[in-house]
């Protein structure tokens, strides 16, 4: 567990016990009505109640506010940072994080910039600058919506695994996961850094208990952003396809048959509430983006689809 998982528990332990001697003064209190050290002993116990429940509501509520820490590494980060700086640190951090959240639910980018309720649910923010070095922590709702699944989780675990990437091949596959507007506001946050010559960390306690971490060095950032700078002028275009639903794949795809011949077309497990409306043998007409490569070798163009579910 984290460390405020541990809180957590730890006041609910001391809760239940507290209950327990307040069960026990009460009945005693009420065989011998008189005594005085009983009622004091009683309304102590209350108090200290009341206590333990304001700090397990304030630390559950902590809980949903996650801290993604970004620590910066250089000469001059020595626990301050210039202003511009920041600002533009922040605003590729949240431009990479909401983008990355929609395109995991919808497929596609947003028309007109980041809904405001979707903004609002994943609530993130500067929560501070630590001292005796220069990190900045950013704190954000990794509760689950409606559909079960948590935006800025899904997005976080998305762009870990972006930076982590070994292949192109496979920075390929995450890029039309989190869609081009993230991957691009991602490089040109590691520009910013490889430009001032400041080296980068990221760290994140998951709510699974996981440690995500990345980077620690100047040379980790300049190899990730030589990496994703490849996918900044991704062009994907917005299509459709019709056909019968041939095979339907709990873990990410759906399979159309039409004149053509079949045809794969994937989705993220935010996408999933969507995908259960359809059923085998349904006739469909699907809006898909639509991905073309050429192999380097054999000069081949190959396709992919993923599926946008944007109301």
């Amino acid at each position: 567990m984290t460390e405020q998982a541990n809180r957590i528990d730890w006041l609910e332990r001391q809760l239940a016990q507290v209950d327990q001697f307040i069960d026990r003064d009460t009945k005693a209190l009420e065989e011998d009505p008189g005594r005085y050290s009983l009622q004091l002993a009683l309304n102590s116990w209350r108090s200290h109640q009341d206590e333990l429940h304001q700090e397990l509501r304030q630390a559950k509520a902590a809980l949903q506010k996650e801290v993604v820490q970004l620590r910066l590494l250089g000469d001059r980060m020595d626990g301050s940072i210039p202003l511009r700086l920041l600002s533009k640190l922040a605003d590729k951090f949240n431009r990479a994080v909401t983008h990355a959240a929609y395109h995991l639910r919808h497929g596609t980018g947003p028309a007109k910039g980041i809904p405001e309720d979707m903004a609002r649910d994943i609530d993130l923010r500067l929560s501070g600058l630590q001292f005796g070095s220069t990190r900045l922590m950013f704190a954000g709702n990794v509760s689950p919506d409606t559909t079960g699944e948590s935006l800025m989780e899904g997005a976080l675990e998305q762009i870990f695994d972006v930076l982590a990437a070994a292949s192109q091949e496979k920075i390929r596959d995450l890029v039309a996961a989190i869609g081009v507007p993230a991957t691009k506001a991602l490089s040109e946050l590691l520009s910013t850094l490889e430009s001032a010559s400041i080296g980068a960390e990221l760290s994140w306690p998951a709510p699974n208990s996981r440690m995500y971490h990345w980077g620690g060095s100047l040379e980790a950032v300049r190899s990730a952003h030589n990496k994703l700078s490849a996918f900044e002028t991704m062009h994907p275009q917005k299509a459709s396809l019709r056909g019968t639903i041939s095979d339907l794949k709990e873990n990410g795809a759906v399979y159309i048959r039409n004149a053509e011949g079949k045809h794969k077309i994937s989705y993220n497990r935010q996408q999933y509430q969507h995908i259960q409306q359809y059923q085998l043998g349904m006739d469909v007409n699907f809006k898909v983006m639509k991905y073309v490569r050429t192999e380097p070798l054999t000069e081949r163009e190959i396709t992919t689809y993923k599926l946008i579910t944007e109301d």
